[in-house]
């Protein structure tokens, strides 16, 4: 239903330069995520940087991200394999996820100005009346993003935007109605920060993101990725990556 990055979203329409790791990182999210790159298979590190126009030195970083995502399972001497997901990965990584931001929401209730409620609201009403998709997810980011901002110590701040790079769907691109839940979900959201009701928000905020979880195992389960018959085994890859 949402993503929920602390760090700048691009502005529409401006070009966004992320630096060659994160741009390999998220190559290789959408590839694994997507069933592209199918458990057990060996990343072909060459391969990719001739894909992506760049070195291996990036790969191997965003490799080394992903391993930490739990995406990428290095083995040493071996080389890096797509690593499985099971459904209860997913859904623990949204539970703790939603447990950090229901803190930041609890938090925002009460550190939230009268004049950051008033901002809030707006991005919400733009979130509403949004019709393309990519309106529609930067501000839903945004409006996460000032929750966050406002909640978090910069330690809390950080887990935030660590957890947030792993999730594994842009619900845009794959479920129709992400939007009009978020909407829903917001709203309440939005009402309990109005209302200073520090619990509810959390509350809430928990809800909104556990919702997430659930619905990124059943995005994945249509898109078949727990129904492949051929999953390789860790290590029985074809050559080609150090």
């Amino acid at each position: 239903m949402a993503e929920f990055e602390v760090a700048e979203a691009p502005l529409r329409g401006a070009v966004n330069h992320p630096s060659l790791k994160d741009a390999a990182a998220a190559y290789l999210r959408e590839q694994i995520l997507t069933g592209k790159l199918t458990p057990g298979t060996k990343i072909d590190q060459d391969e990719i940087s001739e894909a992506l126009g760049m070195s291996r030195l990036p790969v191997r970083e965003a490799l080394i991200e992903l391993a930490h995502e739990s995406l990428i399972d290095a083995i040493p001497r071996r080389g890096a394999f797509v690593a499985r997901l099971e459904r209860v990965d997913i859904i623990d990584h949204y539970r703790i996820f939603g447990l950090v931001a229901g803190l930041a929401g609890s938090r925002a209730a009460t550190s939230l100005t009268d004049d950051g409620l008033v901002r809030l609201r707006r991005v919400h009403e733009s979130f509403v009346g949004a019709t393309e998709p990519e309106d529609q997810a930067y501000w839903n980011h945004e409006f996460h993003k000032l929750i966050n901002r406002a909640g978090g110590s910069r330690r809390l701040i950080s887990v935030v935007a660590l957890l947030s790079r792993s999730l594994p769907m842009r619900y845009f691109e794959f479920a129709p109605n992400w939007a009009t839940m978020s909407a829903s979900h917001h709203a309440r959201i939005l009402s309990a920060l109005e209302a200073r009701d520090a619990h509810e928000a959390q509350r809430l905020m928990e809800h909104h993101v556990t919702e997430s979880g659930d619905l990124a195992v059943e995005i994945l389960q249509e898109m078949g990725y727990w129904d492949r018959p051929n999953d390789r085994p860790v290590g029985s890859g074809e050559p080609g990556a150090a």
